[in-house]
């Protein structure tokens, strides 16, 4: 799949441009593993960020190939990742 058509139709797709699975599926490259979890905040007032649901419902819609799953020790939130296997161009 070349870029340009995957960019064509994420353009088409309703979803938010600030959204973060967007800004995701804007970097996609072939082989890369994507971690859509992160940590917000400091201190007292640190948070998990989870966008791995929404990143793959956005590639779904995009009908592009991915495998997900989770890498950390005790099956924990930030472990969380996924891997692209269209051949993006």
């Amino acid at each position: 799949m070349k870029r340009e058509t995957l960019l064509k139709r994420l353009a088409k797709q309703n979803i938010s441009k600030c959204s973060i699975a967007y800004k995701m599926a804007i970097g996609l490259y072939t082989g890369e593993v994507i971690r859509p979890c992160y940590t917000s905040g400091s201190g007292r007032f640190t948070s998990n960020q989870d966008h791995t649901q929404e990143l793959c419902t956005l590639l779904d819609k995009l009908n592009v190939k991915y495998t997900h799953g989770n890498d950390s020790a005790r099956g924990g939130l930030c472990g969380n990742w996924v891997k692209i296997k269209t051949n993006i161009k």
